[in-house]
């Protein structure tokens, strides 16, 4: 479904709340889109409402237009949600997600029945002396320099993910529903979908920005953290390192956390992560 926002149009996978009941909203992370969900909702009660994101710039909303900031990312759930008539919704951010919920969160906290962060959110420690392009790259080069690779049919992409690190010894078929549509063909060969500026702009914001890096400590409504014990390349320690997490879970009355051992950055949502993901969207508090 489109949803009009100044200069042009975002998407999002839409399915309505059964008889008036709740709705969540699914917000991707850097350089995915709604479809990264897949196996979450599937664990998801039938019930439950789901407005699935393609935020600016990325899957179907690729031609959207800037600003690609993660504040005017966090408003365009507004916009969905009046389109929609939908008046507060359980707001679910992944990765670069969590920060826009986060943002969400300290913004229009009128819109909000529950935020939950999923392995984002919260200020990541930044390697000390490091340029702001070394910051950025060590923290998400990989997910830039997916987008450089054109791959010469979709098996080609599915063999590039199948020996990821983080993926390699969990691979299920079952995860190509989520990853599948990134891919676009462009005619010499298919690539991902997504707009580099766009996850240029994200990448720096959760890497450098300032306010949505504040936002979780400014947060007043219901908010529940989830964290895992391995990062992106399967290396220990996830995107919210556990002690970042814990402190934050000190500091912020509002704020609750879970950890999730035995699981990485990206099985947390494509994986064996996803019913835990669906059960704290799900939860009544």
């Amino acid at each position: 479904m489109a949803i009009a926002v100044p200069g042009g149009h975002i998407n999002v996978w839409l399915r309505p709340a059964e008889g008036g009941g709740a709705t969540a909203v699914l917000v991707h992370g850097l350089s995915g889109n709604s479809r990264w969900w897949t196996s979450v909702i599937d664990h998801l009660p039938t019930g439950l409402g789901i407005i699935a994101m393609d935020v600016r710039g990325r899957g179907l909303s690729t031609d959207a237009p800037s600003p690609f900031d993660l504040t005017t990312v966090a408003h365009d759930i507004v916009r969905a949600l009046d389109h929609l008539d939908v008046e507060r919704a359980i707001v679910a951010g992944y990765s670069m997600g969590g920060w826009v919920a986060a943002l969400f969160g300290v913004d229009h906290p009128d819109r909000v029945d529950r935020l939950v962060l999923v392995d984002g959110g919260l200020p990541i420690p930044n390697p000390e002396g490091g340029t702001a392009e070394e910051i950025i790259d060590a923290m998400v080069g990989p997910s830039l320099r997916r987008l450089e690779i054109e791959f010469d049919d979709p098996e080609a992409f599915f063999e590039y993910w199948k020996s990821h690190p983080a993926l390699t010894a969990h691979w299920d078929d079952a995860m190509r529903a989520g990853l599948g549509h990134e891919l676009v063909d462009r005619g010499s060969g298919h690539m991902v979908r997504a707009n580099p500026d766009a996850v240029r702009v994200g990448a720096e914001e959760i890497t450098l920005g300032v306010r949505p890096n504040e936002a979780g400590a400014l947060l007043e409504v219901p908010t529940h953290l989830i964290v895992v014990e391995r990062g992106t390349l399967d290396q220990p320690g996830g995107m919210i390192p556990l002690e970042v997490a814990e402190r934050a879970t000190a500091e912020v009355e509002c704020l609750t956390m879970e950890y999730l051992a035995d699981l990485n950055h990206y099985t947390l949502v494509l994986g064996a992560g996803a019913p835990a993901v669906a059960a704290a969207i799900a939860s009544s508090g």
